[in-house]
């Protein structure tokens, strides 16, 4: 994998939060951290899921809180598919899943199934 540079204004207060976690991590330098930071707020990915379900899992990064809600809960606005993969990889819980994974992105306590 090869890498982009980036120039970036932060806040002082966020960078100071995050020179002070590089300081106290002795394996990790200022530029993991930003990294590490990158990584675990970026929203769901798709790398894991075939590639049939993309253009059915995309359009709901488009939805409202409440309609992504709604999905979590087994309100889907979408209609069931009857395509047999779809019903071969239970795709009703891999649009919930992807539903409840863009809420938490989004900042909304949404608990992960262990928590519940």
């Amino acid at each position: 994998m090869s890498n982009t540079t980036v120039r970036l204004n932060l806040p002082s207060e966020i960078y100071e939060e995050l020179a002070m976690i590089a300081d106290i991590s002795p394996k990790m330098s200022l530029e993991d951290v930003v990294i590490q930071t990158i990584r675990s707020g970026m929203p769901p990915s798709l790398g894991k899921v075939p590639k049939l379900f993309h253009d059915e899992l995309m359009p709901m990064n488009a939805l409202g809180d409440m309609d992504l809600l709604r999905i979590i809960e087994g309100n889907s606005p979408f209609p069931e598919s009857d395509n047999e993969m779809f019903k071969k990889f239970n795709f009703k819980t891999l649009r919930t899943t992807y539903a409840s994974k863009l809420l938490r992105w989004r900042g909304h306590p949404v608990p992960i199934p262990y928590e519940m």
